[in-house]
């Protein structure tokens, strides 16, 4: 008999086989040597950079800050012990492992799937801004924010939440244990806003955005 978290991973599997070619580009597409539309060639207009969303859809799901996301939250669930019904051992934690990261696959296919429609961009993109408080604040609403593939401007992302509600919705009546409150759930979301806010905050201050922090400081 299939385990709970095992159904969840291949749930996710399936999700991300459905989505994923709508993110893909065919190698006959053409390029896209601009993403504003009024400033391209006729013949190379396209709406969407498939190819790009494509690429970070899958080093955000399957990279480095989707492995660390998910085990940033699977790792504080642990010493929470939340569900208590997985207990607080190393069997305990795979299992909060695999429940994280198959919401994270299902939030990210979602959001990127829907973020395709809305002609956005819902990836992190480090500050280009100066000044620690300006950067931080940048990666702590980065969760929220979406860039406009007609302009490039941040703006509030429905594909974002969408993303999460999805995600948090399937695990809790697929695989989580029951009884699953709106107290544990609400707990379990803030866990997993914290640990993209820190992975964020990791990004835009050492993956992608080193700076003299002496200089930059405010």
């Amino acid at each position: 008999m299939i385990g709970p978290w095992l159904r969840g991973l291949l749930m996710a599997g399936c999700l991300m086989s459905v989505c994923a070619p709508a993110l893909a580009q065919d190698a006959n597409d053409q390029e896209v040597s601009s993403l504003f539309p009024e400033t391209a060639p006729p013949h190379q207009v396209l709406l969407h950079p498939h190819r790009q969303q494509r690429d970070k859809y899958l080093w955000g799901t399957f990279g480095p800050p989707g492995i660390l996301d998910s085990a940033l939250s699977a790792g504080f669930e642990q010493w929470t012990n939340r569900p208590e019904a997985w207990g607080q051992t190393g069997r305990g934690y795979f299992k909060r492992l695999a429940s994280e990261y198959s919401e994270s696959a299902i939030n990210a296919s979602t959001k990127y799937a829907l973020a395709r429609f809305h002609d956005e961009d819902p990836s992190f993109r480090p500050c280009e801004c100066a000044g620690f408080r300006r950067r931080a604040l940048h990666a702590i609403v980065s969760p929220f924010i979406a860039y406009s593939f007609v302009d490039g401007r941040p703006q509030f992302s429905t594909a974002r939440i969408a993303g999460t509600v999805t995600s948090h919705a399937i695990s809790a009546s697929v695989w989580k244990p029951t009884p699953t409150t709106v107290g544990t759930e609400a707990a379990h979301l803030g866990t997993d806003l914290l640990s993209t806010i820190a992975v964020d905050l990791l990004r835009e201050f050492v993956f992608h955005h080193k700076r003299d922090l002496s200089v930059a400081s405010d």
